[in-house]
């Protein structure tokens, strides 16, 4: 995302994140709703951007480590 732009390849559906995180979408879809996974609600949709949900995991396994 260099250029500050958003492509395909940079937007996830929840069942792309879920098969990223070897989660069911359901729970994917429910931490979503509780703010545990950024995601942007346009309409019905539910979209997650790639680079937002590799910030949060990274940082979660940070706190992971630190503890």
């Amino acid at each position: 995302m260099s250029t500050g732009r958003l492509t395909a390849d940079d937007v996830l559906t929840g069942r792309d994140v879920a098969r990223l995180l070897h989660a069911p979408v359901s729970t994917v879809e429910d931490w979503a709703r509780r703010d545990i996974l950024p995601s942007v609600k346009i309409g019905r949709r539910r979209l997650y951007i790639r680079q937002q949900i590799e910030t949060a995991l990274i940082g979660q396994a940070a706190e992971d480590r630190s503890s």
